[in-house]
């Protein structure tokens, strides 16, 4: 996934690339909005049934550094 194509606030972005380099990777849909989420290492996934809880999820992650 490409950082210039994610959509969202600048926070949501900043997340997104610190996500990134710990080791997460992103799928998005047709409309470029993040749809799941993966840690291979760790196994751990997620999918967002909506963008409000991709926002709440990235929101949370973000509190926590």
């Amino acid at each position: 996934m490409e950082m210039g194509t994610i959509k969202g606030s600048s926070m949501m972005v900043k997340v997104v690339r610190s996500l990134m380099e710990e080791g997460w990777s992103f799928t998005p849909n047709e409309l470029d909005i993040i749809v799941r989420a993966e840690h291979p290492e760790t196994g751990e996934s997620i999918s967002f049934p909506s963008f409000g809880s991709l926002k709440m999820w990235l929101y949370e992650k973000g509190l926590s550094y």
